[in-house]
């Protein structure tokens, strides 16, 4: 089976410029986002889409037009996760010409990921576990089990915790196709998350 790793990193606006840090790890940026995916030393695959996400705008739950019209970098692709609550949100974040957009479940009701779904196939929804962020969020197999029962048949699933063992993986790759991120994961689906940085 041919495993396709999707780089990811944090992205934020510092100083007037888009930096970015490791997912989970960084709460500042500690490398220029533009040298990370297209510098002379760049690792990533104008093949493969790449993953920024936007770790402030979830965590405070806030629509940050700094950093979204900001992330597009011509000739890749580039998969965005960001505070969406709304079909509204939606709109604007397209604007940033994203290939793809990750919405946290844990920002949006039931209803709006529904009609966010019927406006455009580009989007996945994202069950993000951390204690910080999300820390009334049911597990995330009753959150995939939902987004199952709403008419989504894949999810993100973000382990910024580090805290999903095996088992959990195995469980919810048995509910719906899953693309996972943790610094842990075990090989459970043919596309993955992985550290950009």
């Amino acid at each position: 089976m041919m495993i396709q790793e999707i780089p990811a990193a944090a992205v934020f606006r510092t100083e007037g410029r888009i930096t970015a840090g490791r997912l989970g790890r960084d709460s500042s940026g500690t490398a220029d986002y533009l040298e990370l995916i297209s510098g002379p030393d760049s690792r990533i695959d104008r093949k493969v889409p790449f993953l920024a996400v936007d770790v402030r705008g979830i965590a405070e739950g806030e629509f940050r037009a700094d950093v979204v019209k900001n992330i597009r970098v011509k000739k890749y692709k580039i998969w965005l996760m960001t505070c969406v609550k709304d079909a509204d949100d939606l709109f604007d974040v397209f604007n940033s010409e994203a290939d793809t957009i990750l919405v946290p479940y844990h920002l949006t009701s039931d209803e709006d990921l529904k009609d966010m779904h019927s406006v455009s196939d580009g989007i996945v929804p994202a069950i993000v576990n951390s204690r910080l962020i999300t820390p009334r969020m049911c597990s995330p197999e009753s959150a995939l089990e939902k987004l199952v029962s709403l008419g989504f048949d894949s999810a993100a699933v973000i382990d910024i915790d580090g805290t999903m063992g095996p088992g959990q993986w195995d469980r919810l790759s048995g509910i719906a196709e899953i693309l996972p991120y943790s610094e842990k994961v075990p090989v459970v689906a043919e596309r993955r998350f992985i550290s950009a940085l």
